[in-house]
């Protein structure tokens, strides 16, 4: 491209954590990142913000630290730059993560005269204000509301930012259409048994331990299952544990741990499954990806009303407390019912194609970018 249409293009300032680890913000930043659309319209400069690691999450180190450093200097350099151009900042749920990003706002606000849009991909952030106090609480306040736009993944969320962004916008995560396309849906082979999909990292308070106790007791009661796990391993201690007790119970040749997936793998097993599975308890849960996957794929989703997966799968799924007892009961129901995993499942697709594409997801951002 030439220097003279370079020149004529919006400058922006894409800032947050792109793969490697791989999680729901991670791969929605990703998604737009590499956008045609984005690039076409924007000349964007990245600054990634991602640790590329699960180890020590959450934890203060020194060299997280360093790295915070150095991207508020990339940051504040790239406002002078680019001055009056549009900061894209998904917002940290962390308290230092978003003292961070608040220092960012600042700088580029005050230096660099920019726009800035803040894009929540959670439910934490109303909780992390709430536990500063004193100068810190006064700064992230006083900065939030010098934010133009802050975009939730939907209108539950909106109360995250406490009132102190004035203009609030609703954007869904997508992926994309040709991810799983109607006839690889409908072209499923024939099992003698009925599988379940987990697909999200595998955290304790994402489930996956009271997900497998269920599925346990439930072959030991004669049902007919598989069940695939797949993502990262947050603790290894836990999992071990998990582990030892699938030997112990003698499931091992019904429950696999499958790694982590991309691509055809994981579309594989999408298209292997009979239902999507994602027990949650975590409390900054949002709007998953892996669940609009499960929907792309046309199976039935049991989740939480945690974030707003209830509003995501009302219509195409169950809505179940954390618990083994619930697991088992939504569970069995779908194994015993075969025309409702059929409904369920072609609800879960139609709900997808119409508000949950990547295409959709891309295209609502960039319309938020041009009319700041």
């Amino acid at each position: 491209m030439s220097k003279e249409n370079l020149k004529k293009k919006k400058k922006l300032i894409f800032i947050g954590p792109l793969p490697p680890p791989i999680h729901g913000e991670s791969i929605a930043l990703e998604s737009l990142y590499k956008s045609n659309e984005l690039h076409d319209l924007f000349n964007v400069r990245k600054i990634d913000t991602s640790k590329h690691t699960t180890d020590n999450a959450g934890v203060f180190t020194l060299s997280k630290t360093i790295m915070d450093m150095a991207n508020i200097f990339r940051a504040f350099m790239s406002s002078l730059l680019y001055r009056n151009s549009i900061i894209y900042l998904s917002i940290s749920q962390t308290k230092l993560g978003l003292f961070r990003d608040c220092i960012i706002i600042f700088l580029c606000k005050l230096f660099g005269n920019c726009k800035v849009i803040t894009h929540l991909h959670g439910n934490n952030l109303a909780n992390v204000i709430d536990e500063t106090n004193g100068f810190l609480n006064k700064f992230i306040s006083y900065t939030l509301k010098k934010v133009d736009i802050g975009i939730v993944l939907g209108k539950k969320l909106s109360k995250n930012y406490k009132g102190l962004v004035q203009k609030v916008k609703v954007v869904s995560n997508g992926i994309p259409f040709n991810f799983i396309k109607t006839d690889e849906i409908h072209s499923k082979p024939n099992k003698d048994f009925f599988s379940i999909l987990y697909l999200s990292n595998l955290m304790e308070e994402k489930g996956y331990i009271d997900l497998i106790k269920a599925t346990t007791e439930l072959i030991n009661e004669g049902y007919n299952l598989q069940l695939n796990l797949a993502g990262s391993i947050f603790n290894k201690e836990d999992f071990n544990e998990v582990l030892q007790y699938i030997e112990n119970k003698k499931v091992d040749k019904y429950i696999t741990y499958c790694g982590i997936k991309k691509g055809d793998e994981k579309k594989d097993l999408f298209l292997g499954a009979d239902v999507m599975v994602l027990p949650t308890k975590y409390k900054v849960e949002g709007q998953p990806m892996s669940i609009i996957e499960g929907m792309a794929a046309g199976l039935p989703i049991i989740s939480t009303n945690k974030g707003i997966i209830a509003e995501l799968i009302a219509g195409c799924g169950y809505i179940i407390q954390p618990s083994v007892k619930d697991l088992k009961e939504a569970i069995k129901k779908l194994y015993n019912d075969k025309n409702e995993q059929l409904k369920l499942g072609k609800s879960s697709r139609d709900i997808y194609e119409h508000y949950y594409t990547e295409e959709k997801y891309i295209d609502s951002l960039i319309k938020t970018f041009q009319q700041i």
